[in-house]
């Protein structure tokens, strides 16, 4: 039986890029891991449950990880308006699972050097064991 773990890293940088949204996938695992690096500027953040209803279903099938990197722009709001980027590998649908959690990011309002309208770049991890 395999059981998924879904690790994100996330980091900050500038970048920007559109690329069309496919529809959304989604999926109840039967087993999911607790964990999900959560990134110090993020006052909220996507879950490991909310992660595994979005996991491409064929990379799941096929036992594969990747990472997608989204383009987005903090709101006045503190959340992220992002866009498509890349991913790799490419294929499995991991850029347009990654744009579907990204709106349950909200950037601190304390955070330095992070202020609304500036563009971010979102890398999102997808793992599985």
């Amino acid at each position: 039986m395999r059981r998924g773990l879904i690790g994100m890293a996330l980091l900050l940088a500038v970048a920007c890029e559109a690329v069309p949204v496919e529809p959304a996938i989604a999926w109840t695992p039967t087993q999911i891991a607790d964990t999900v690096l959560t990134p110090a500027w993020a006052e909220r953040a996507p879950t490991a449950q909310d992660i595994m209803k979005v996991y491409p279903m064929r990379a799941l099938s096929e036992a594969v990880g990747g990472i997608a990197y989204l383009n987005c722009t903090v709101k006045e709001t503190r959340a992220l308006d992002c866009i498509e980027g890349s991913e790799t590998p490419a294929g499995y649908g991991f850029s347009s699972a990654a744009l579907r959690v990204s709106r349950l990011f909200v950037v601190r309002e304390d955070y330095p050097g992070v202020a609304p309208g500036m563009a971010v770049r979102l890398p999102v991890r997808f793992e599985v064991d």
